[in-house]
């Protein structure tokens, strides 16, 4: 397949990116230098809530399923069992939780608000920061293959004289103290020519006087060697090279580790423990021993793996490929912050009630999904803005320092046709651990309410907008939302309807009754106003060299969420094929072809 195919046949995925601000929008109350949260800060922010021409009230928001909808309960221990819906088959809820999420990831969007690692300490946060993992001899991306190349692999002579890849890592030992600290201890490594059938799994097979371990990575069809580990005579204090709390927890984080099911050096059933890693090591204090590979830089381990050639973390984690000119501008209170809550400085405004059902409740019959995609960010050709004058064998990825983020990540609506296809056909195989489920079906309504204080026009006009875009879209857009589980199967596109009603608090609690009854305080109102209050807000406050950026984004937004692309009277012909993943094995995916912005995306598969 050479470039002209690629660009007949485009990268297929069910998601795109909705780009980062240039410059974030301050709340009303912020005047700070982006030096996070200060005493003044917290003050103003109070003097910002008590303003008497802010507003108290509720927006009833209607949801109706376009497309099956499914938000899981929690999974039972048989695994016969049926997922079903929250709440029940027969009293199904959508979770106050859950529309909070989908209506605060477009507010954020909207009002060009900060895009921040998550924080422990302040409960806040976009995305989970972490390292994440490689191990690359044949990519297609020469930069990247080279990456891995430089920092693990070496050339050496074999027994013949030729010439072949050698490890940069060294042998050692893993242990862990009674105390719960982690070491390694060095030790020598002896290449070993398999004389039989390879072993076909990885694998610890320690030798019966312990005096050394042999290690087995797996099946490989060219593989023709497995390596060897001695005992080391001395464990002594001395000899121990400290693993980082850091570089343990990334070890951890390695979700490919987990879902290819190799050794887990730090939880393997073939470690040494206890009371015979005493006898092993002749020392007191350790509890556990395993043998490794690890690079070491400075005294301290970097990382560590099973085989020999393994997986290596990349050097900056996810956070640090936010854009630079975000990183001090995320130290600032924004508008989602204000209204959202910001970790114990204060509480959110706005709260989410359980949805429930209005009308006639339809459940789709159960039965097991196409397999559920989950975020993949080690496919950095999607994750991370490319350039497209680059060659087909070159892009960025996360080892690369200037590298950046996408931004938000949304899914594509798809049509009805394929979205009524969730279920598993007849020629998937069922996978291990499946779950039927019962989705909530099409054409299902249910009712909610967003309940607000004290928020101030331009807030209540941004949060309004959130939930209103088809108001303020194109008209030849048709603005549905995407809720809940199974997105990328085409489940979960909604149409959102509201009214707003402002509690008026001095008539509620200076008067008892009006001439209708009892005084609520009640009034209805249009939300134009407020969403004008908005836009002026955003206007006057975004520089003018970035409200290009910013109308790009909105565009962006639109885009991804307009149901017309996929069902509309020109749907695009060849959606249900845009939607559909690539496979591991696709030479697309092999090739690693980037992914183009909403606009570029729908423009080749329209061809």
């Amino acid at each position: 397949m050479g470039q002209d195919e690629f660009k007949r046949k485009p990268v297929s995925v069910p998601y795109n990116f909705i780009r980062l601000p240039k410059q974030v929008i301050p709340a009303e109350f912020y005047e700070g230098n982006y030096e996070d949260i200060t005493k003044d800060v917290i003050l103003s922010y109070c003097k910002h809530i008590k303003k008497k021409d802010n507003y108290s009230g509720y927006i009833d928001v209607s949801i109706m399923t376009k497309t099956p909808l499914f938000i899981g309960e929690s999974a039972k221990a048989d695994k016969n069992s049926i997922l079903e819906f929250y709440g029940g088959k027969d009293t199904p809820r959508i979770p106050g939780s859950s529309i909070k999420g989908m209506v605060k990831q477009i507010f954020k969007i909207i009002t060009a608000s900060s895009f921040r690692p998550f924080s422990n300490v302040k409960g806040l946060g976009d995305f989970e920061d972490k390292n994440l993992y490689l191990r690359s001899f044949a990519d297609k991306i020469l930069s990247f293959r080279k990456y891995y190349k430089d920092r693990m692999v070496t050339e050496e002579a074999n027994g013949k004289g030729q010439i072949k890849p050698a490890t940069k890592a060294s042998a050692g030992f893993i242990i862990q103290t009674k105390k719960g600290s982690w070491f390694i201890v060095p030790s020598t490594k002896i290449k070993k020519s398999y004389k039989g059938k390879p072993s076909d799994k990885a694998s610890i097979i320690w030798d019966s006087e312990f005096n050394h371990v042999d290690i087995h990575v797996g099946k490989m069809s060219s593989k023709r060697s497995y390596m060897r580990i001695l005992v080391p005579t001395n464990f002594d204090v001395e000899q121990r090279i400290s693993i980082p709390q850091e570089c343990l927890n990334s070890y951890r984080d390695d979700r490919a580790r987990k879902k290819n099911a190799t050794i887990h050096l730090l939880e393997a059933k073939d470690a040494i423990k206890g009371i015979k890693a005493v006898q092993l090591t002749g020392c007191k204090d350790i509890d556990y021993v395993v043998p490794c590979f690890y690079t070491a830089v400075n005294g301290e381990v970097k990382h560590f793996g099973h085989g020999r050639f393994y997986r290596i973390a990349y050097d900056f984690t996810i956070g640090h490929h936010i854009p630079k000119y975000l990183r001090k501008q995320n130290k600032g209170i924004d508008l989602t912050d204000s209204i959202f809550g910001y970790g114990n400085s204060w509480a959110g405004r706005v709260s989410f009630t359980d949805a429930i059902p209005s009308g006639v409740v339809r459940m789709c019959e159960a039965n097991f999904p196409r397999p559920l995609m989950t975020p993949n960010p080690t496919s950095f050709q999607f994750y991370l803005v490319q350039d497209f004058r680059q060659p087909m064998n070159e892009a960025y990825h996360w080892g690369d320092k200037n590298s950046v983020l996408r931004g938000y990540k949304m899914y594509w609506h798809q049509s009805l046709n394929k979205s009524r296809k969730w279920m598993l056909s007849s020629s998937n195989k069922i996978i291990k651990g499946m779950k039927k489920i019962r989705p909530v079906d099409e054409n299902t309504q249910f009712t909610s309410r967003i309940y607000f204080k004290h928020l101030s026009a331009v807030e209540l006009g941004a949060l309004l907008m959130a939930l209103n875009l088809n108001e303020v879209a194109p008209k030849d857009k048709c603005i549905y939302y995407k809720l809940g589980m199974g997105k990328s199967i085409g489940l979960g596109s909604i149409e959102l309807n509201t009214e707003l009603t402002i509690i008026e608090t001095e008539k509620r609690y200076n008067k008892l009754f009006n001439s209708h009854g009892w005084e609520t305080g009640e009034i209805k109102l249009d939300i134009s106003q407020f969403i004008k209050s908005f836009k002026d807000y955003v206007n006057h406050h975004i520089l003018q060299e970035n409200k290009n950026d910013y109308n790009n984004i909105l565009k962006d937004l639109y885009r991804l969420m307009d149901w017309n692309i996929a069902n509309g009277e020109k749907p695009v012909i060849r959606w249900d094929e845009a939607m559909t993943m690539m496979p591991v094995g696709d030479k697309r995916f092999k090739n690693r072809i980037k992914l183009d912005s909403p606009e570029s995306f729908i423009k080749k598969w329209s061809k």
